[in-house]
This record gives C-alpha cells, structure tokens and sequence, in this order.
C-alpha cells in the first residue's frame, strides 16, 4: 500500500514523547522499553509504549504484535478506559496503514467507543488521530480527515494537552498541504511557531514545510524561502525520512523565481534521496522538475519526465497532481508546435478536471454526512436531556424545534452557496479551455494549410495511426460527422477507409477513449461552446439533437456525468457571468 499522507504524524497518545527529534533516539527508546518488558512480560506501559513507537518507526507488523498483546492483557484486566482504548487505536493506525481497512475500521470504532464511555479527552485525541489517518490513507477523503483532527482538536482542548493539541495542528496543515490549498497556511504557521515554543524539531519541521508550500501557492517567493531552507536543514540533521518532499518545493520555488539551473540540481537530488513507496515525492520531483525544463526550451525532455510522473501516479493510483502534470504537457506540445498532441492532452485535462469535479461533488456529500454525524451525536444527547426535563419544560422541545429549523436552512443555504460556486468554476474551467482548443485547432489548420504535399500511406504501424487520427480529426472538424446521431463506429470506419478494429484501437491509444466517449466529448464541447454563447438561445432540446444526441436523456446523462453540472444550469451560470463581463 503507498502512504498518502508521508508528512503526517503516527505517535499521538498520552505518556511519552510524540515525536523523536531523530531515528536513533527512536531505537534507543525501543531498547530501553524492550528490557523493561524482558523483565515484565505484562508491563502495559512499555508495551504501549512499543506499539507506538514502532508506529513512528513505520515497523507496522511489530506495531500489531505489541498492540496484540496489550488488547489481551487489557481486556483480561477489564482496563477498558486505558490499555484497551489505546491497544484499539495502535493497532487500527498499524493496520490503516498495511491497508487492511477492514480491520482498521474495527478497531477504531472500537476504541472511539470505549474512549467515549469513558469520557477519556487524553485517548480521543489518538482515536480522533487515527480516524484522519485512515480518511486519509483508505478513502482519499481529506474533509473527512481535517473533520477528525479538529475533533481530535477540542479533545486536546479539554484536556488540556499542549503536546497532542500542537501535533494535531501539525497534522492539520500537512491535510492542507496535500490539498494546496493555502487555508492551511493559519495552521501551519501556528504549528511552527508551537514547535519553536517546545523545542520540537519535528513540529518545526512540519511547520516550516507546510507554509513554504503555502506561500509559494500564493506567489509569495521570497516569504517561502527562508521556511523551506529551515525545513531542509532539519530534515538532514534529523535525518528525516520525507526529504524528496523539501526538495520538491524547494525547487519549485527557484522555478518560480528563474532560478532554474538551481532548482534542477534540486529536483535531481530530491529524486536520488526518495524512496521507492514515496510515490507522492517522486511525482511532485519530475513534474517541478519537468517544469523547469520547459522554462530552459527543453521540451522533449520535460514531455518524457511529465510522462514518467503520470505513468508512476497510474501505477499506484496516486493522482492529486495528475491535473497539473497533463495541462504541463499539454503546454510543453504546444512550445513544441505539435498542437495536435496538444490539444490531444487538452482533451485528456478535461477528462481529468471531470473528475475532480466529481470528487468535489462526492466531498458536498461528504461535508453532509460529517455534519449529520455530528448533529446525531448532540441529538442523542439533547434527547436523553429532553426525556428528564419533559414534565417540567415542555417548551424546550419547541425551542428545540425552532433551533433545528434554523440550523436545517442555515445548512441548505450554505450546500445551496457551494454548490453554485462549483458550477461557477466548472463553466470558468471549460470557457478558458474552449479558448486553448480554439487557438491550439487555429495553429493545426495553418499547419495544414502549409503542407501541400501528402505523405505516402505507410504500413500500419504507429505513424499510420497517427495520420489515421489526424483524417478522424480532420472529418470531426471539418465535417463535423459527430453531428450524426446515428454514426457509429462502422461507418465512421467506412468514412476513413478501414476497418472498425483498427479504428477503436487508434482512438484508444492516442486518447484513452473509447469510440462513443470521443464522439461525445466533440459533442458535448459543441454543446458548451452554444451554452456559453449569450447571442444564443437556442432550446435545450434542439441543442442536443443538433450536435448529435438521439435523444434528451443521453444528452442529459452524459452531460452531467462529464461537465458536473445539468446543461439547464450551466447555461444560467454561463449567461450570469456573461452579464457581469
């Protein structure tokens, strides 16, 4: 299983340093608490303290054996509210990290439950830390993850612990820095002025990393520079496990300043340091690196590296840069001159931006789900309390009622917002990408224009298949065959003088799609391109026939699963913008 979340901390309980300032501090203290229990089989202490410990030291197998051992020896003594909340929660970050989700989920549930009971804020805290972990590591989810953390948060709070309140921050901004998102830099800054405060290189570290990142999101450089020098300095002195990640950044940020020739030393060591699994590290390396290329007019090479970033993102499904690595190559063809494989990559970036789109609508959802889960628990409560007070003040059930009123609009209203700013965005997303496909199809047609001699056919081999292409392109363009509500793949064949097979096969390598997708992605960038139009106001329905759809439903269908919104509100959206303009 490759780790998401390299930067985010494992050792969050009560009763032992959180984080070791380095690798042989780490294994002196496994020893040292490996003799006491020679000489104590069933000292709980050392044996909690190995379970953690070896979490730090991502040794998960030896992490289970201990947590293992703790649960028996907890439950024999019925030590509920400590050694069995802390042996649950141990052995549910250990295994959330082998990937055994299953297991992960049983114990966490488990020990959030026991933890709960025993209103133990100390434990919640690791519990609320393992939930993050394993939003994180299993299901992508990162709302769900910062959900737990924030818990994890007023936990701390309660019970009053400095230590895990500031690891959790630690773990806040490194969720914030996964999804660049420079919210995250009030947290990051907050954990790295913590970790200064306890002396805690880890934290620093974490701290200084984080905001890097941040400000270079935000253009702010200079700002950057000093936090991701401190960074390196302590992940080389404590011999820190994610240094790929420093170096990533780091190089970015010379890109950002000019300084190229500086950061592709950079990105060169970053990717002779990083380890295999770090999968994370090694794409952000080759696509800053690729990046720096492009700005030094080495495009082939930077066109190879962004290659190599997204075949190693597939091959461990691990994509948040995969729409930054296609829209680079993207832009790299297009310095090239070859447009055509420019706009090939456009194509394939809205392919990858639907996506994300999606993801951002299962996160609306998610947001609903995290907020009723919270809700459930207050109702439970507000309903025991209700039940005892409900013969002496019947009113505080109205009041009640009014109150889960408001909170029900005030919750609608704010999903209603949202989800307009996302339709916002899409239709934003696709007119800046109409714009490039309408520049990048202008340079192919002069190109073609300059040509006046053809090429002899050649035997079917990969430029075959490519000029193969370039005609189905040209009769999408030209002819506008996708028009055809009743083309298929036969007769489009039929069209271009060859057979069916050889037609899927070419439009399967050179865009990843099938025959109907691609059709559908000219007709649907027809029906954008009318959508946007305020000059136009053409009925939905006479759209979808036009540009090819048999029948509403399809168009309906395939329009909201593509762009992430239904045509009728795209169309308002794209006319609300048009009136601001």
């Amino acid at each position: 299983m490759k780790k998401w979340l390299s930067i985010i901390f494992l050792c969050l309980f009560s009763g032992i340093p959180a984080m070791l300032t380095a690798q042989e501090e780490t294994a002196h203290a496994i020893r040292e608490q490996e003799a006491r229990l020679a000489e104590d089989p069933d000292n709980t202490e050392a044996l909690r303290k190995l379970l953690f410990l070896n979490l730090h030291k991502a040794d998960y197998r030896k992490a289970v054996e201990y947590g293992d051992r703790l649960l028996d020896i907890g439950y024999a003594r019925k030590d509920y509210a400590n050694e069995v909340v802390y042996a649950h929660t141990g052995l549910g970050q250990a295994y959330t990290m082998l990937g055994d989700s299953i297991i992960a989920y049983g114990h966490l549930g488990q020990a959030r439950t026991n933890a709960e009971s025993a209103h133990n804020d100390s434990a919640l805290c690791s519990v609320y830390n393992g939930w993050g972990l394993y939003a994180i590591n299993i299901t992508n989810d990162h709302y769900s993850a910062l959900h737990y953390f924030f818990m994890g948060l007023d936990a701390a709070k309660r019970s009053r612990h400095d230590e895990l309140h500031a690891i959790l921050l630690g773990n806040i901004s490194a969720v914030y820095y996964l999804k660049r998102d420079t919210v995250g830099l009030t947290y990051s800054l907050e954990a790295y002025d913590v970790g200064h405060r306890q002396a805690n290189p880890y934290l620093i570290y974490i701290g200084a990393m984080t905001s890097a990142y941040m400000y270079y999101l935000r253009g702010e450089c200079e700002t950057a520079l000093p936090y991701i020098k401190e960074a390196e300095f302590l992940a080389l002195q404590n011999k820190f496990r994610n240094v790929g990640d420093v170096y990533a950044v780091y190089g970015k940020i010379l890109t950002e300043q000019g300084r190229t020739s500086d950061a592709i030393q950079l990105f060169r060591k970053g990717l002779s340091l990083v380890e295999e699994d770090q999968t994370s590290a090694r794409v952000s390396l080759l696509h800053g690196y690729a990046r720096a290329l492009r700005k030094e007019r080495r495009y082939a090479q930077a066109a190879d590296m962004l290659k190599e970033a997204l075949t190693i993102a597939g091959h461990d499904a691990n994509g948040i840069y995969n729409s930054d690595i296609i829209d680079e190559l993207s832009s790299c063809y297009a310095d090239m001159g070859d447009y055509a494989t420019a706009l090939t990559w456009l194509r394939r970036l809205h392919q990858e931006n639907d996506s994300l789109y999606n993801t951002d609508k299962e996160r609306i959802i998610s947001d609903l789900r995290i907020k009723y889960d919270t809700e459930r628990m207050e109702n439970k409560v507000q309903q025991s309390n209700l039940r005892l007070l409900q013969k002496e003040k019947n009113e505080l059930l109205l009041g009640g009622i009014l109150l889960l009123v408001l909170v029900s609009s005030a919750l609608l209203w704010h999903q209603y917002r949202k989800k307009n700013r996302l339709y916002r965005s899409i239709v934003l997303q696709n007119q800046e990408a109409l714009r490039r496909e309408q520049s990048l199809q202008a340079a192919i047609n002069d190109l073609q224009q300059a040509q006046s001699e053809k090429r002899p056919a050649p035997s079917l081999n990969e430029e075959k298949k490519a000029s193969l292409f370039q005609q189905l392109e040209q009769l999408m363009r030209d002819r506008s065959i996708y028009k055809d509500n009743q083309l298929t793949k036969d007769k489009a064949a039929e069209l271009l003088d060859t057979n069916r097979t050889y037609l899927s096969q070419t439009i399967n390598e050179q865009t990843g799609q099938t025959f109907t997708q691609y059709v559908n992605q000219y007709r649907l960038n027809e029906a954008i391109r009318l959508l946007n139009d305020p000059e136009q106001d053409i009925p939905l329905k006479v759209i979808a026939s036009e540009v090819g759809f048999s029948s509403m439903t399809t168009f309906y269908k395939v329009f909201q699963a593509s762009v992430g919104m239904p045509p009728k509100q795209y169309r308002e959206t794209a006319m609300k913008l048009h009136r601001k303009v």
